[in-house]
């Protein structure tokens, strides 16, 4: 009874280090990582994804995918993406969606690189919800569905905006295009309420565009507004800002540029 007492603790402690390491070896690796020290990173990064850290997982694959200490193998580096992506892991997600979406070191494969972009879109990883709304949009790797495509560029365009201009610039891009979309009718019902809508929530962060891009939206909202009533108008707000739960903060700015 001893022994088999003895051998259940071991396990148990076994157990208990392999996520301890795992865990620890990944915290390390990133230490020089930091330091650009990628001959000490690399090997730890290695035995963290082969205990199964996903973070670990990812940053071995852009090890190979790059060829950072191993030889450079988009292959290799895909079965390590997929290996962190199963663990929910985002960004590795969005790798392997990339990489069946282009053929890049795997049989290219539009079905599962739909199926991995909605699973990452689910993070809210901007890229993937485009990526998302793209093949709702033309059919690629689904079947086309343009009331799923917007729905995905709503849940966009309702993002938070970011520090991050890049990623920013892409969420206020949506507000923009289901602007357009409403008042065109082209791949959304046609509304000019829903248009002018979605413009005054672009107008909250129209900064992330350019002078030029501003101006001409500018334009576009005045000879929106001539078409609408005072209704319509105060209709719009109110619903603009039950969509994004706070009040419209930039009003006053509407037909001014925003440096």
């Amino acid at each position: 009874m001893q022994k088999t007492l003895l051998t259940v603790l071991i396990a148990l402690f076994a157990t208990l280090s392999f996520g301890q390491n795992a865990e620890e070896l990944n915290k390390k690796s990133k230490e020089f990582l930091d330091k650009q020290n990628y001959k000490s990173a690399v090997p730890l990064i290695r035995q963290a994804a082969e205990k199964g850290n996903a973070e670990a997982q990812y940053n071995y694959g852009i090890c190979y995918q790059q060829g950072v200490g191993v030889p450079q193998s988009d292959s290799i580096a895909n079965t390590w993406f997929l290996k962190a992506a199963h663990q929910g892991w985002r960004d590795a997600q969005f790798k392997i969606a990339f990489s069946y979406a282009t053929g890049l070191g795997v049989t290219q494969n539009h079905h599962q690189a739909f199926s991995w972009s909605v699973k990452c879109a689910y993070q809210k990883d901007v890229e993937c919800m485009s990526n998302v709304i793209g093949c709702y949009m033309e059919g690629r790797g689904t079947q086309k569905n343009l009331d799923s495509m917007l729905v995905w560029a709503t849940r966009l365009a309702l993002l938070d905006n970011p520090e991050d201009l890049l990623i920013s610039v892409q969420i206020t891009s949506a507000r923009a295009s289901l602007a357009i979309m409403y008042r065109d009718g082209q791949n959304a019902p046609k509304s000019l309420v829903k248009s002018y809508m979605w413009f005054l929530i672009y107008n909250e962060r129209k900064r992330d565009f350019t002078v030029l891009d501003q101006q001409n939206n500018i334009e576009i909202i005045q000879v929106l507004e001539k078409q609408l009533s005072q209704t319509d108008k105060d209709k719009a707000k109110l619903e603009a800002e039950k969509l994004l739960g706070k009040k419209l903060t930039n009003l006053a700015n509407l037909y001014k540029q925003d440096l």
